[in-house]
């Protein structure tokens, strides 16, 4: 099955070889139970032995597969990461957290960040009967809500956009829509220390009032790139700038290719590539809705490109929730809507572009649209909280650990 120690030390180099043997060894356990899967060279769940084999052979090639540091060889470094990830395997789980007290009323359209300097998140607006103007804080060791009370605060809305800056410890929110329908392009910043809002009012030109579009932090640009969107003026197709250091719009749109217009899709960061992740929505008039793609803007360029999948993917999706998670180099994916709501969880793999429907045992969310996720690196988790099929409205917080 395997060539003999033998023939194999006959091919590589002794010294190599009993110098990858003593490592192992030195290793300390703690260090082989991490949850990457890159070094699952068998595609079997699992980093094992037989991955141990697998790129014992490899050592000294240039098999791509092999090259987990990503400098052309296949050498110790590669031995050094693979070595991290002895032991780990693909299990993933769905967990509903029990908060302590009674929180904030069931809703969709609504934003989310997660505050990782105080453990906590922060929520605000959306819709339950009405648009919502209020804002809540989620303390993540003791899962107690409590509502922040404000004297001034945005107007009620939803289906507006959220970005943490942690450069500027606070969450700045843009757009959306009140009852009235005029829709909005103000930006606020909720101050995460004092825990008070301020509106921002940039001079010059900005982006046309909106409702369902989308939003990034760019952390190499200090910037808040926005994209898409909609209002009584129809639908955009148009992506801007917000400076975070100056509150200074910027009209980025570049000519085509890019995205149809839309309305109700998601983006995220692409930290591996330095680029905006944006798919799915709504292009009534224009095109599908759902829309059934995902476009990269490289951030440094500033042009888009359409990316192409050969193998199964999500399909046509509105008002999914996205987050990009760094550690496993993917893109995750739950919910939105086809025709009806679903329940499926997704990872795009930004190495190769190729889509993994993640099956579970045990309890998974309800189906679900228009709901929000965020990462929390720091244990290992996504979070998720409330949404709508149409009937019922959640208000339910669930993780996804990993």
């Amino acid at each position: 099955m395997y060539p003999s120690i033998a023939t194999f030390l006959e091919k590589k180099s002794r010294l190599t070889w009993v110098l990858l043997c003593f490592f192992c060894l030195l290793l300390p356990v703690s260090e082989l139970h991490t949850q990457s899967l890159r070094s699952d060279f068998d595609d079997n769940g699992a980093v094992n032995f037989t991955d141990f084999i697998l790129s014992a052979q490899a050592f000294g090639g240039s098999d791509s597969r092999f090259d987990l540091g990503g400098n052309g060889k296949v050498d110790f470094e590669d031995f050094v990461l693979f070595a991290s990830d002895y032991g780990s395997n693909t299990t993933v789980v769905w967990t509903q957290l029990e908060v302590a007290n009674t929180g904030p009323t069931a809703r969709f359209d609504h934003t989310l960040i997660l505050d990782p300097a105080r453990r906590q998140l922060v929520l605000f607006g959306g819709k339950a009967t009405n648009p919502l103007g209020d804002t809540w804080i989620l303390d993540l060791d003791e899962l107690v809500w409590r509502e922040v009370p404000t004297e001034s605060s945005p107007e009620a809305r939803r289906g507006h956009t959220a970005i943490l800056d942690p450069v500027g410890d606070r969450m700045l929110v843009f757009g959306g829509e009140p009852a009235s329908r005029v829709f909005f392009n103000d930006v606020w910043e909720f101050n995460l220390k004092t825990e008070t809002w301020r509106e921002r009012s940039p001079s010059g030109e900005r982006p046309v009032p909106r409702y369902g579009t989308s939003a990034i932090y760019d952390p190499v640009r200090n910037r808040m790139i926005v994209s898409h969107g909609f209002s009584s003026q129809g639908r955009f197709d148009d992506t801007w700038s917000f400076d975070l250091a100056t509150h200074k719009w910027t009209d980025l749109t570049p000519p085509e290719p890019k995205p149809l217009k839309r309305c109700l899709h998601d983006a995220v960061y692409d930290t591996v590539n330095d680029r905006m992740l944006l798919g799915g929505g709504c292009s009534s008039g224009f095109g599908p809705c759902p829309q059934d793609d995902i476009w990269a803007f490289d951030l440094s360029t500033q042009r888009w490109t359409q990316l192409q999948f050969e193998a199964d993917h999500p399909g046509p999706l509105r008002n999914q929730a996205l987050l990009f998670e760094p550690s496993g180099k993917r893109m995750v994916l739950f919910g939105g809507a086809e025709s009806r709501a679903k329940s499926d969880t997704w990872s795009l793999d930004v190495s190769d572009d190729i889509w993994e429907l993640i099956s579970f045992q045990g309890q998974v969310p309800d189906a679900r649209w228009s709901h929000k996720m965020v990462l929390d690196s720091a244990r290992r988790r996504v979070l998720m909280w409330g949404g709508t099929s149409g009937s019922p409205v959640f208000d339910d917080l669930w993780e996804l650990t990993f």
